[in-house]
């Protein structure tokens, strides 16, 4: 039973195509945290990062090796996107995307240029005042965090992984009895499937988020990911139930490397708004590369602090970001080659050879510091960047990392849009530069 279930969700989620990259949040995404947050209503980090409806085309972008930790419109040296809106039926919503991106330099060989980013299926379930929830099959990214330029766990970076979930994505209190003593809430919990894995091909990807609002000036996030099974491991419900219970290091209660469940990372993350005149917030994340005593050990961390100035002629805010994503150095216990790699899959926390987790990847130390300007038809975002990659690094070159990215879109008129952004790039393997230009229209 256990078999032909994973074989039908696999055959499921085989069906749509993996999706180009993208780094951190969009300007778009971090336009939309930024009006939430200044409304003063929670910006839920378990909504998915929707790319907008209708028609795009870029030309220009980042090369491979360089992280833009601003997301382009278009992933790779350009492309189109065709995204639809929302269509609503007897609580049945669909949305359809289709992208495709232009591709100069060899990849990977399970690299896709065509992709169904922005497409999703959902069934709402209960009514809003009880605090609506739904089921959904969908190729959309998430980004599971407070931070503005990355994720330790969830990022914007990784592609969109194919999956099948139930979600509450507003935080807000339950009408249910046995519930509303949680206060506001929400939740997402969804099983997809890995691309660009040869070692063991094919894993899971299970996620499981809770997002708490304690108080109107805190906000907390539990998460936890695993990587399971894949092509040649064991995939019984047995496995599934060690790997969810905690029972998956090698040495424990039989596990041995080679019914060894899978690879988990889990922790939490904390937002606290200081100031609400000021705007001025706190926030904070601790991941766990492995487990000791149930809790997650051999942690990475990230740490910032953003604030609301008004200008003359609208707002900007201020951000500033420190990770740190060698595993275990915050403790003074530090592990290089731990963070985002496992001894059983071989090609790590990754979907089609990018990193699932912080887009810079393992052991590497990065501070940030940048703005978002809003006004009227004007967005603009910018983020520089200082950090040292360490000799074991997972994906930059060793030594001194320095970049430079900015984004820029203007409204023309209802419903066009033009854009540009840059990136300049330095690490151990040199320097790098790249401009996109995007137009969009949502009359199409």
């Amino acid at each position: 039973m256990h078999r032909r279930l994973t074989s039908s969700i696999a055959a499921l989620l085989s069906v749509t195509w993996t999706c180009a990259a993208h780094a951190g949040l969009s300007l778009q995404h971090a336009a939309a945290r930024d009006a939430a947050l200044t409304q003063g209503s929670s910006w839920s980090m378990l909504a998915p990062l929707m790319p907008a409806p209708g028609l795009s085309l870029a030309a220009g972008g980042a090369r491979a090796d360089t992280p833009p930790l601003i997301a382009e419109e278009s992933a790779g040296q350009g492309g189109l996107r065709l995204q639809s809106g929302a269509f609503t039926r007897a609580g049945l919503r669909w949305q359809a995307g289709l992208a495709w991106r232009v591709r100069r330099e060899p990849r990977e060989p399970q690299e896709r240029q065509l992709s169904l980013e922005g497409s999703a299926v959902t069934y709402e379930l209960g009514d809003a005042d009880a605090g609506q929830s739904e089921i959904y099959a969908s190729v959309q990214r998430r980004h599971w965090g407070p931070g503005w330029v990355g994720s330790l766990i969830l990022d914007g970076a990784a592609r969109a992984v194919p999956a099948v979930g139930w979600r509450r994505p507003v935080v807000q209190a339950s009408g249910n009895p046995w519930l509303s003593w949680l206060g506001p809430w929400g939740a997402d919990i969804f099983f997809g499937r890995l691309q660009g894995h040869s070692q063991p091909a094919r894993p899971y990807l299970i996620g499981l988020r809770a997002q708490l609002a304690p108080s109107e000036r805190l906000e907390i996030g539990l998460t936890r990911t695993m990587q399971w099974g894949g092509r040649g491991r064991d995939e019984r419900a047995s496995s599934l139930y060690n790997a969810l219970i905690g029972n998956d290091n090698v040495g424990f209660s039989g596990i041995t490397v080679d019914n060894e469940p899978g690879n988990q990372l889990a922790g939490i993350d904390l937002r606290w708004l200081v100031d609400p005149v000021a705007q001025v917030s706190f926030y904070g994340q601790v991941i766990g590369e492995d487990e000791a005593g149930h809790l997650p050990s051999r942690n990475m961390l990230l740490l910032g602090v953003d604030a609301k100035v008004p200008t003359a002629t609208g707002s900007v805010r201020f951000f500033a970001e420190f990770a740190d994503l060698l595993a275990g150095r915050i403790s003074d216990d530090p592990r290089p080659t731990a963070a985002y790699r496992h001894s059983v899959y071989r090609q790590g926390y990754t979907q089609e050879g990018l990193s699932l987790g912080h887009a810079v990847g393992g052991d590497a130390r990065l501070a940030s510091a940048g703005g978002l300007y809003r006004h009227g038809a004007l967005q603009a975002m910018f983020v520089a960047s200082a950090g040292r990659a360490e000799p074991t690094a997972q994906f930059l070159a060793p030594g001194r990392i320095l970049g430079l990215n900015a984004s820029l879109q203007h409204q023309l008129d209802a419903h066009t849009h033009l854009g540009a952004g840059a990136a300049w790039w330095s690490d151990g393997a040199g320097r790098r530069h790249t401009l996109q230009v995007w137009w969009r229209s949502d009359a199409w």
